[in-house]
């Protein structure tokens, strides 16, 4: 996953443009997981969920 391309967040709902990439637990957790995923840092703030779903995202190559 390009974690540098503009992304939206709708609620918990992360967009890379028209493609939905998934639901957060919150806001506040998909802003902290982009953070996260193009800054590098730590994921103990999320939720094994959110944890989780990022992973998923990160390894998807479309």
């Amino acid at each position: 996953m390009n974690w540098q391309q503009d992304m939206t967040i709708v609620d918990g709902r992360l967009y890379a443009g028209d493609r939905w990439l998934g639901n957060f637990s919150s806001h506040s957790a998909a802003m902290a997981g982009i953070q996260i995923m193009r800054n590098g840092g730590s994921d103990f703030e999320l939720a094994e969920d959110d944890r989780d779903l990022l992973a998923a995202i990160d390894a998807d190559e479309e």
